[in-house]
């Protein structure tokens, strides 16, 4: 039984089994580390509500499966904008680095009137319940066993993907999940090039990952509509607008590092 992706221990975090990813044994998945930095920022105090609207983060080399420690910083703090930097820290070393950004929030700003109708682009896609659950058997990803997971690939177009994904359980034990740490975990888990190419064969890493958001999401699922791309010199990119179930919630990039297994 999984009771949580990390279990806290003073200051530090120690991963469980479903914190690992699928390309290398003993490494972090790139979720549980965005989902950890995410946490991080929002737990910064700030002198009025503030909501994560961007956050990059550099995964540039394997994040083991030892004692984590998430340390974020204030870079910038001003009364409508704030600027972070988050280190990720493994047995006291720095292994994954991160800039954010928070926006003060207030719905006394904007009069209703002046509000747009929603474009097209942001109206939710078909709903978790009209997919397939994934067969995650195949995909040796601890990590995606802390989710529920639909998704639908585009034979007509490859490379066009819609994922629906909702988590089952804590991502640290004893915390109620905040919406943007979900968020976070979420916007890593668009499709890699293993989409389109052959999973036996290649290995597909992202070692970075961007993140806009222009809303908090509600509820218990978050999609994407992913694209992907690759080229033979042996990288590529995934781009991908996020949903919950009223509508857009923001937007994913990933570079892809793309090497023969």
């Amino acid at each position: 039984m999984i009771e949580a992706i990390f279990i806290p221990d003073g200051e530090d975090l120690i991963p469980q089994p479903t914190a690992a990813g699928p390309w290398f044994p003993g490494v972090q998945h790139g979720g549980a580390i965005t989902g950890l930095i995410a946490r991080a920022v929002e737990m910064v105090p700030s002198a009025q509500p503030m909501m994560l609207t961007r956050m990059s983060v550099d995964m540039s080399r394997k994040v083991p499966m030892g004692r984590t420690r998430v340390t974020a910083e204030v870079l910038r703090d001003g009364r409508r904008v704030q600027s972070l930097g988050v280190h990720y820290e493994v047995d006291g070393e720095v292994v994954a680095r991160s800039t954010a950004m928070r926006i003060r929030m207030d719905d006394a700003i904007v009069d209703d009137e002046q509000m747009p109708d929603p474009w097209p682009e942001d109206v939710p896609p078909e709903g978790p319940d009209g997919l397939d659950d994934m067969d995650i058997s195949v995909q040796g990803a601890d990590f995606i066993h802390n989710f529920t997971m639909r998704r639908r690939e585009d034979e007509a177009r490859p490379g066009r993907t819609l994922s629906w994904v909702r988590l089952n359980v804590p991502f640290v034990l004893g915390e109620e999940t905040r919406p943007m740490t979900f968020a976070a975990a979420a916007a890593d888990m668009i499709p890699s090039a293993g989409s389109i190419m052959d999973f036996g064969r290649y290995l597909s890493i992202n070692p970075d990952l961007s993140m806009q958001f222009h809303r908090v999401p509600q509820g218990e699922w978050i999609a994407s509509q992913a694209l992907v791309r690759v080229n033979r010199a042996g990288f590529g990119s995934t781009d991908a607008q996020l949903f919950d179930a009223t509508g857009s919630i923001g937007r994913s990039l990933k570079s892809l590092l793309i090497d023969p297994r």
